[in-house]
């Protein structure tokens, strides 16, 4: 349950995502907001909905869940002074996460029309919310990836803090078949991805091998291999990427051991479903020769 009160006072000290306002736009928010107490244990967003409203926290403590796959996820949390609903506001997209609050909270809501109102005549809020929503899409997919939630927390913020976000439309490529690496892979933040080859009995068409979305990793395989893109990644929807440079990747496999080891194992298992698909088309031997016979062993990859 929630109680409302009024008198709302916004600032840049307690909110300083704000800070970018016009005191006539803080003060026109402030007619807008209204102050909501929620006790624990109430979800205040649910995953796939569309809150329509900017949530700013003033007291308490919040977690994010994400969905993947089978799992929940526990993503981040909120505090006081953080704001969040501002994916759904600026891009009517459903929420990517739930917020649940896990202590007394008390919430300024700000209605998304009102929001709209102050973004349409304000680039420096509109840039404010894009860069956090942005982060949060990163740090989500960070923490639900298999591979990079073996990492510290502290590593993690570092690579939100260093990569570059990389934006494809639908039907763009992100590299070709026989490419060489650039030296950097990739994160999928929002969209999916085909990998695919060339059919082996029908140069015309293309063998599927897989899908990538959210959480997935991209270029992995030619860094651990150190080969040539063996596939073709196009974007099936709009695509957003987090890009990891090779360097960090390898300094982060040689001091931590987990790391090191999950990598490994993500790309035998995608060079293992490879050539399970290609087999059955051009025999094991060949598709051997295409897939696993890139793997390095474990005693190499770990001198490496």
């Amino acid at each position: 349950m929630s109680t409302h009160e009024d008198n709302t006072r916004l600032d840049a000290q307690h909110f300083p995502i704000l800070a970018v306002l016009f005191p006539d736009e803080r003060a026109f928010l402030e007619t807008m907001a209204n102050r909501t107490h929620y006790l624990p244990g109430v979800p205040i967003i649910q995953e796939g909905q569309r809150p329509e409203t900017l949530f700013l926290v003033h007291e308490g403590l919040l977690k994010v869940n994400k969905r993947h796959g089978e799992r929940i996820i526990e993503v981040g949390s909120i505090t006081p002074g953080d704001v969040f609903g501002e994916a759904s506001i600026l891009y009517g997209s459903p929420a990517g996460a739930s917020v649940i609050s896990i202590e007394p909270s008390a919430l300024y809501e700000i209605p998304g029309d009102a929001v709209r109102r102050i973004l349409d005549n304000n680039g420096r809020f509109f840039r404010a919310l894009s860069q956090l929503a942005e982060q949060r899409v990163a740090a989500s997919a960070l923490a639900v990836s298999p591979l990079f939630a073996v990492l510290p927390q502290a590593v993690r913020e570092v690579i939100l803090h260093n990569g570059r976000i990389l934006s494809l439309e639908a039907g763009e490529k992100l590299f070709q078949e026989g490419q060489r690496e650039e030296g950097e892979m990739y994160l999928v933040l929002q969209g999916e991805a085909e990998i695919s080859i060339p059919h082996p009995e029908d140069a015309e068409r293309k063998l599927v091998l897989a899908k990538a979305g959210p959480g997935d990793e991209i270029g992995e395989i030619a860094l651990v291999c150190d080969m040539p893109h063996a596939a073709t990644v196009s974007a099936i929807t709009p695509l957003k990427l987090l890009t990891i440079r090779k360097e960090s990747v390898l300094a982060w496999k040689r001091r931590y051991p987990a790391f090191r080891d999950a990598l490994y194992h993500c790309v035998g298992d995608k060079l293992q479903r490879s050539y399970r698909s290609l087999s059955a088309l051009v025999g094991e031997e060949k598709a051997r020769a295409l897939t696993m016979d890139h793997l390095p062993s474990r005693e190499a990859w770990k001198a490496l």
